[in-house]
């Protein structure tokens, strides 16, 4: 796959690892060298995109603690466990996943074999 500051962007913006204004590639979870490599091992952008979401899955324990739900009232406050941050991670992988495996059966060729029949 080509390389492009156009696929650049539009894969960060798939794994949620938009670079802040005024902020660097450091400022997010995938330096510029994690994305030109997912982009480089990938046959599309979206198979890029699903191996990015299993390597962010890769670092779910680290990613916990995430307010998820919060009350006013008796100040409830419920975070995210490493186990959600894992299952949204691997949808996520799979959702870009099946849309790989569309996007290939869509853009392949099928050629088909016509046989005359016999005529007396």
């Amino acid at each position: 796959m080509i390389i492009t500051d156009e696929f650049k962007k539009k894969l960060r913006k798939y794994l949620h690892e938009v670079i802040p204004p005024d902020g660097t590639d450091k400022d997010t979870n995938l330096s510029d060298e994690d994305i030109e490599e997912l982009l480089t091992e990938a046959d599309n952008i979206y198979s890029a995109a699903a191996q990015g979401w299993r390597l962010k899955a890769t670092t779910a324990p680290m990613e916990v603690g995430q307010i998820t739900k919060y009350s006013i009232g008796q100040e409830t406050y419920e975070k995210s466990t490493a186990s959600d941050y894992l299952s949204y991670c691997l949808e996520m992988a799979k959702m870009y996943e099946q849309m790989a495996e569309k996007n290939n059966n869509l853009s392949g060729s099928r050629i088909f074999k016509i046989k005359a029949p016999n005529v007396l």
